[in-house]
């Protein structure tokens, strides 16, 4: 059990996007305070003693009080009564899918685990400072002050803020204040009576309704992406706009399995602390892929080398209604069934799309899962023609050269500045790590397309066609358009070829026949565009490799 000192205490959250109001089920008496522990007739708090948990890891929950006004009546008992009515709705969900003993950890009074920890921090500003609309930076900067002040209130990398409402006093009317995830991190709305006491189904003014959405914004903080359930369900994605529902319909609402499957690898969902979550930045990269549909399903098969074990994978099936669309309407197929731990096969019955998103063109994001938390995702997109997904891949099994000795002769240009540290530079373009990219130089100076880069082997290498590794994160500026050179000693250059790179993450273009040569150039002539009316001029690439 990991013990942790009394303090009279702060917590940090950031969230993602999205504000709803929702209301929770379960049985509201189990939530009751005994009398014993209701805060005594001078207005303090009881004695809870220290707070204890039996997780390496804990998800904080902080309360920041601006500085004109004062913490809203009996909030900790209020929160640590919502806190664990959420903590074990995540935990029958993980359930629903023989993810057992699996939820968030928190930490509790050794004297009353009904008290949860609750850090009290103190804004610099009023309340004004911290609206809906940006409040949460400014909110999530004064909590990182703290706890960089006071390093030992944080116990993970997870945490929920509250903020007591600026406006209403009850219900639905509160509000004004941050209510969304940002990373880690999300921010939700205390009021009077949020308590789960008043929980009821039914939306009824003066009682708690925004658990729905406090559940929702939470599972922001815990890495959950939007995603929607199936169409063939009969039940609603509390990521998706589970949080509007749950106040009427409760036992209607549920987690995705692919959202279980992301909770599994969550650093505060396993009490065990072993596992470096979220340090190591994983290196996934395809072996083969088959990607194609008929009228009845769409068919996923991959075979992949990591450093980081892949313990999960997920299909988002997202249809784009709007340039401006969100993913709140990605449909999700998921499995656990890693096969010899690098492969993947995964059939995706098409009646598990709604009818009505079909007239729209998708994205579709595979999701590989490694057991440290991270993530690696391969993008790609189609369209549905005569009823079924228009879409084709194949990547053959190849073998690629080493590329040990490998070395950039020459790049047209590079971004030392823009895209980081570890982003940019030429030389990401063979370091075996699909997850860095070099990218033409943008900051300071934009030159256009061709864009040009130039490889010495090492030796002479017979070369029957390369493998592109294109950016996983960036669409347009991806690599179209090229023309091939050779040579054996960099002066004298033979033109062997122009072919056409596809948009997928993943791409091999085979020579016209086996070349021998010690250097080659790459001469991109343009770049993928998704007609959004960006200003292609710069390109991209993760990797290059040669087979």
């Amino acid at each position: 059990m990991k013990k942790v000192k009394t303090y009279f205490f702060m917590l940090m959250v950031a969230l993602w996007g999205c504000s709803s109001p929702e209301t929770e089920s379960n049985n509201p008496d189990e939530n009751v305070k005994d009398p014993e522990t209701e805060l005594p007739d001078n207005g303090q708090e009881p004695d809870l003693g220290n707070y204890i948990s039996d997780y390496e890891h804990n998800l904080n929950v902080v309360y920041l009080v601006p500085s004109d006004i004062d913490p809203l009546d009996n909030y900790h008992e209020r929160i640590s009564g919502i806190m664990t009515f959420m903590q074990k709705w995540y935990k029958d969900e993980m359930t629903r899918y023989g993810i057992n003993d699996k939820t968030f950890g928190l930490l509790k009074s050794e004297k009353d685990p009904s008290y949860v920890k609750v850090i009290l921090v103190n804004g610099n500003h009023g309340q004004e400072y911290y609206p809906y609309e940006g409040g949460g930076g400014k909110a999530g900067e004064e909590i990182k002050e703290y706890f960089s002040e006071n390093p030992g209130e944080s116990s993970g990398a997870h945490s929920i803020v509250f903020l007591p409402s600026r406006e209403g006093d009850n219900g639905w009317d509160a509000g004004g204040v941050p209510f969304y995830g940002i990373g880690k991190w999300c921010y939700a709305l205390d009021y009077t009576n949020f308590d789960m006491k008043y929980w009821q189904d039914g939306s009824q003014q003066g009682n708690s309704l925004w658990i729905g959405g406090t559940i929702h914004e939470l599972g922001h903080a815990l890495n959950l992406p939007h995603n929607k359930h199936q169409a063939t369900d009969n039940w609603t994605s509390m990521m998706s706009l589970g949080n509007h529902e749950f106040n009427d319909n409760p036992d209607g609402v549920h987690l995705t399995f692919a959202s279980a499957l992301i909770l599994n690898n969550n650093q505060v969902m396993n009490k065990v602390g072993s596992m470096p979550f979220y340090e190591q930045t994983p290196s996934l990269n395809p072996i083969s892929i088959r990607l194609f549909a008929d009228a009845e399903k769409l068919y996923f098969r991959a075979k992949f080398e990591t450093d980081i074990p892949v313990n999960g994978f997920i299909a988002y099936n997202d249809p784009k209604t709007s340039s401006s669309d969100a993913d709140y309407n990605a449909v999700t197929w998921a499995s656990r069934n890693i096969i010899n731990g690098d492969s993947i096969s995964l059939d995706m019955p098409l009646s598990g799309i709604d009818g009505d998103f079909r007239q729209y063109p998708f994205d579709l994001r595979l999701r590989f899962l490694h057991e440290n938390g991270n993530f690696s995702v391969w993008n790609y997109s189609y369209e549905f023609v005569d009823g079924k997904p228009d879409i084709d891949v194949e990547l053959k099994e190849v073998t690629t050269l080493s590329k040990d000795n490998w070395e950039i002769v020459q790049v047209s240009s590079e971004e030392l500045n823009g895209e980081g540290s570890e982003n940019g530079a030429a030389k990401y373009l063979i370091d075996g790590d699909s997850n860095t990219f070099w990218h033409s130089q943008w900051q300071g100076a934009q030159p256009g397309y061709p864009h040009n880069f130039t490889i010495d082997l090492g030796t002479v290498e017979v070369v029957k066609g390369f493998l592109f590794n294109q950016r996983s994160n960036k669409f347009n500026g991806r690599v179209k358009d090229i023309e091939i050179e050779i040579s054996d000693d960099a002066v004298n250059w033979t033109k062997i070829q122009s072919g056409t790179v596809g948009s997928s993450t993943v791409e091999t273009l085979d020579l016209n026949e086996s070349q021998s040569f010690r250097y080659f150039k790459i001469n991109i002539l343009t770049g993928h565009d998704n007609g959004s009316g960006e200003d292609i001029f710069f390109t991209h690439l993760a990797e290059i490799s040669a087979y």
